[in-house]
């Protein structure tokens, strides 16, 4: 109670941070209604969850930084950003990356328009928030489509080096493997993106616990696709060796589902292994000064 009545107090004293808040609360709100309707429940709740996140996490930096009224050279700044704003917005927009720019350029009218009235540390702070709000939520399912290509790639790839160093002989082909008897697709839904809304929260929970230095916590996140991709290679091996025991069973659904829990939890422990290996490095780094 007494943490609310401290944010309460300076909320009251400072308004403005109350309002970039709100602003990117509604943004955000609105763009998750679209996913809700579409049935697109769960990723709705996780990408809202995020941006609650990411929103109270500005606003404890704006009550924490020592704020000073924005000097001419920040004013004038802004204005530059603004005028860029502009010119991105000016793009053409027929296809899906002008669309993209035009979201960008949203983002960086709220960050320009942080940067005239509370200064360069605070428009720094809210540029993740305005993009997580106003570039990934509104086009979530596109962006997920773009990076499950790359993700399914890497995956196969490391995959079937693993299976040919384990004595099976497979080919690869894209994103397909290919076995004698066998062909198996890696699809958009065996990828792992189907996870990677609910990774990314979790993986961002535990570098803000994990970690006090932004570029330890930078570091650390920057793992979330290696360890999904290892994840997936570890879940399409185990694939094929069950095969070769059991046969075509091992396509069937209670199996699928299991190997895609196992492929999460080994993500999630591969991330959490990374980051304790930095944290003590962290650690020694400190005491040797």
């Amino acid at each position: 109670m007494s943490k609310f009545r401290t944010y309460l107090k300076y909320t009251v004293k400072h308004p403005l941070g109350a309002l970039y808040g709100a602003l990117l609360g509604i943004i955000a709100f609105s763009a998750a209604l679209p996913m809700f309707t579409s049935g697109m429940v769960d990723a709705a709740l996780v990408d809202l969850a995020m941006a609650a996140i990411l929103i109270a996490l500005m606003l404890k930096n704006y009550f924490s930084i020592c704020r000073k009224k924005p000097s001419f050279k920040e004013k004038c700044a802004a204005w530059l950003l603004m005028i860029l704003t502009d010119v991105i917005a000016l793009m053409p927009t027929h296809n899906f990356a002008g669309e993209l720019t035009t979201a960008v350029a949203f983002s960086l009218l709220i960050c320009s328009m942080v940067l005239f009235f509370s200064g360069t540390l605070m428009a720094a702070v809210s540029a993740i928030p305005a993009l997580w709000c106003c570039v990934f939520m509104p086009y979530h399912e596109e962006i997920m489509l773009l990076l499950s290509f790359p993700l399914r790639l890497n995956a196969t790839v490391l995959s079937a080096a693993i299976l040919n160093l384990s004595g099976i002989g497979i080919v690869h082909s894209g994103t397909s493997l290919i076995l004698p008897g066998l062909d198996i697709a890696i699809t958009d839904a065996c990828s792992g993106i189907r996870q990677l809304d609910a990774f990314i929260l979790i993986a961002f929970i535990v570098v803000q616990i994990l970690h006090s230095k932004t570029g330890w916590k930078i570091l650390h996140f920057a793992f979330i696709v290696p360890s999904i991709i290892v994840g997936n290679s570890l879940r399409i091996v185990l694939t094929v060796w069950l095969y070769r025991l059991f046969g075509e069973t091992v396509f069937e659904n209670t199996w699928h589902t299991v190997l895609g829990y196992g492929q999460i939890i080994f993500a999630l422990v591969l991330f959490l292994a990374i980051g304790k290996i930095f944290s003590l490095a962290d650690r020694k780094t400190e005491e040797d000064k």
